[in-house]
């Protein structure tokens, strides 16, 4: 995990500061998707302003961050999912305005790719069964509530019914279907959209936040930190059927790290 208190690991138990002698830079507003063997970690923000927004793309083995090449434009608050050897990116805002593009990074080079859904930064992306399936975030008009996903070259809208429009919200893949949590305004539901149609599940689970970073881990989604009312620093973890919080030390509060999974 990377965001405001630097490089943090969890191995289901415990968590562990990372003592990273050079690598990125404290930061919120990135994220992160696994490519390989390594954890790639794009953009983000270190403050307020344009200026203050970071293009810079970085490799994490599991024992050293390495700078690789700069993204196609600084942003913040952007989305990124793997599919077919590639790192897929989405959207965000570059200090200025919101984007709608797409980018994919295959460890070594940046390729753009056409338009697809409508420009929004707090979006949520994750794989599932060689697509990637994107929900909602933060448009021009407020609040969105679509699912579309990407296969490699094309995105499609999906017309079905959904979760509640959102940003600010965190999906990841578990059992063949993406879980999804939270979001703007510190909403505390839990659905899952198994590439057909979205269930929500009526179980009892965290607060609710935004803001909050997710990631598979050991046949369970583990969720940590984001906001809504004070900063949270709980870790919690889904085994497909409930939640369970996880009773550890971890990072400070913190929201808009990201999280990733390496084995």
């Amino acid at each position: 995990m990377l965001g405001s208190s630097g490089t943090w690991t969890f191995d289901g138990s415990s968590w562990t500061s990372f003592p990273v002698a050079q690598g990125p830079a404290e930061r919120d507003g990135t994220a992160m998707a696994v490519l390989g063997n390594q954890v790639v970690q794009y953009g983000g923000s270190f403050g307020f302003g344009p200026n203050t927004i970071s293009s810079q793309t970085w490799g994490f083995n599991g024992a050293t961050w390495m700078q690789r090449s700069d993204g196609p434009g600084a942003r913040n608050d952007h989305a990124m999912a793997a599919l077919n050897g590639r790192v897929v990116v989405f959207g965000g805002y570059d200090g200025t305005k919101l984007l709608g593009d797409t980018e994919t990074f295959d460890g070594a080079n940046w390729v753009s790719f056409g338009l697809g859904p409508s420009a929004r930064s707090s979006t949520a992306m994750a794989a599932l069964g060689g697509r990637i399936v994107l929900f909602g975030g933060g448009g021009a008009s407020g609040k969105l509530g679509d699912t579309w996903t990407f296969d490699g070259a094309t995105w499609t809208q999906q017309n079905i019914p959904g979760p509640p429009a959102r940003y600010g919200h965190a999906m990841a893949t578990l059992n063949g279907e993406v879980v999804l949590f939270g979001g703007v305004p510190a909403l505390g539901d839990t659905w899952t959209f198994n590439g057909a149609s979205w269930t929500q599940r009526n179980i009892s689970g965290p607060p609710g936040r935004a803001g909050h970073a997710m990631a598979t881990l050991n046949g369970q989604v583990v969720l940590f930190g984001g906001y809504g009312g004070p900063n949270k620093n709980d870790t919690w973890a889904f085994d497909g059927t409930k939640w369970t919080q996880k009773n550890v030390v971890g990072p400070p509060a913190m929201s808009g790290h990201a999280m990733a999974t390496l084995r």
